[in-house]
């Protein structure tokens, strides 16, 4: 089966997308000339989103005095500056995590970025944005995550909150804390901490608690390649968009003697991505030259059949992610029967529909909000004060909110109490309390008890 992606949105895509390959199918002249037929500001925004500025700029520096080339540099040249600032501080970022977990008694995996970087001749190609960490469980999350805030000053990002999800068969709740890194330590990276499984789009997960290996001492190591690659996918597949930066993550694995393929699919198909890995796979052909090798291997590897339309070659669409996402609920779950998959797949496109936004509103979130806690259910963990400096909170105004109501811990985790006030709900991990919700919708009475919460990133 073949997989297609569609025409190309600008003539001289391919050959502008190839600069970015570290197997580029076209030449760097061939590439200028796109840069020129679109414009610099149109080709730097392309490019800057493929995730591949240090290869860029080493490519394009030559040819400066191009007047075209030489504004698309100026426009990629701050991001990138700040790339190689990353790459130097990498391995001292690294020894302080693997310090802290070790003195937490943490077991680390790096991975995605981190994970990649060790499948490439030269590992400083490999852009990265953020150190990704995965831990085995909540728990061991929560631990690694105050431990980076007391000692190190990070802070939640408040444009990516902490979040949870239930695998209720498996009884695993996994999630994702997202930490960033003090303002006035450029030399520190932001940390990206995944605790229980990697989640896949809206209602899927990875699976990796079946598959990945931690070390028997805590610190930190690194992801075998396999489920590494497989969650570059999965990272790939929730945004819909494959960037030139994946492409050449699967060049490498292609380029290894001892990439186990079979392992690899197995992880990717299982959660229903082999359609989207077939997407992978087509903007390599178009950009790229795999070599006799690596073509062989390509023509071994499978992909699977779908409903989601293809990703554009340039730039993300949410219409599109919104479809893929879909068409993702409703093929992944069809061991429920027809209406069970149908009911999934209109869940995922009330969710994804238009983006979220985090906002404050008169009324409640309802108590209910945890007693559907599955992989669909994506709850949100908004610290008070960031609550209250949201449009509408009007925060300056708002009283203490009283703490009266039901309190227990969740059965899916001890660690996580629950309190459901008259206002909405409260969850309390290891003695700090954020407001859950999961429509982003904020209750205003929630948000006047300061007291009701110390945030994620106030330790």
């Amino acid at each position: 089966m073949r997989t297609r992606l569609g025409s190309p949105s600008h003539p001289g895509l391919a050959e502008l997308l190839s600069l970015c390959s570290i197997q580029p199918r076209f030449t760097t002249e061939q590439a200028i000339s796109a840069i020129q037929s679109m414009g610099p500001v149109e080709a730097s925004d392309i490019l800057g989103r493929q995730r591949c500025r240090s290869i860029v700029v080493a490519r394009l520096t030559p040819f400066v005095a191009h007047g075209a080339v030489r504004r698309c540099l100026e426009l990629l040249e701050p991001r990138a500056a700040r790339i190689r600032h990353m790459h130097g501080a990498l391995d001292e970022n690294l020894d302080r995590i693997s310090g802290l977990a070790q003195k937490a008694d943490v077991r680390v995996l790096a991975f995605k970025g981190l994970g990649a970087r060790g499948m490439y001749a030269e590992p400083a190609r490999r852009d990265f944005g953020d150190l990704d960490l995965f831990v085995k469980d909540r728990a061991q999350a929560t631990v690694l995550a105050r431990a980076i805030r007391q000692e190190l000053e990070y802070t939640i990002n408040p444009d990516e909150l902490p979040w949870l999800k239930y695998d209720s068969e498996a009884r695993l709740v996994y999630g994702q804390i997202n930490l960033l890194a003090p303002s006035d330590r450029p030399d520190f990276i932001n940390v990206d901490i995944h605790f229980g499984d990697y989640s896949v789009r809206h209602s899927s997960r990875l699976r990796l608690d079946a598959h990945v290996t931690f070390p028997e001492s805590p610190g930190l190591s690194v992801m075998a390649f396999e489920e590494n690659l497989a969650s570059g996918v999965n990272n790939a597949a929730g945004d819909h968009f494959v960037t030139m930066k994946d492409v050449n993550d699967i060049l490498s694995a292609l380029a290894l003697e001892h990439f186990d393929w079979g392992r690899f699919q197995a992880v990717v198909e299982q959660a229903c991505l082999g359609r989207f890995f077939g997407f992978m796979l087509a903007k390599l052909r178009l950009t790229s030259n795999p070599d006799a090798h690596q073509e062989e291997l390509l023509g071994t590897l499978s992909r699977q059949g779908g409903l989601e339309r293809a990703p554009r070659l340039d730039r993300p669409d949410w219409g599109r992610r919104c479809w893929a996402t879909t068409a993702h609920a409703f093929m992944s779950h069809r061991s429920r029967g027809l209406l069970g998959a149908i009911g999934i797949a209109y869940d995922a496109y009330g969710y994804y529909r238009e983006p979220l936004r985090l906002t404050a509103q008169p009324g409640r979130e309802t108590n209910e909000i945890l007693e559907r806690f599955d992989m669909s259910t994506c709850v949100r963990l908004v610290p008070v004060e960031l609550g209250r400096a949201l449009p509408g909170a009007d925060g300056a105004g708002l009283g203490p909110v009283p703490m009266a109501g039901h309190r227990r811990s969740l059965a899916a985790d001890p660690g996580i109490v629950r309190t459901d006030a008259e206002t909405g709900t409260f969850l309390e991990i290891d003695g700090e309390r954020f407001v859950a919700t999961v429509s982003y919708r904020v209750p205003t009475a929630m948000l006047g008890g300061a007291r009701v919460a110390d945030s994620l990133g106030h330790a």
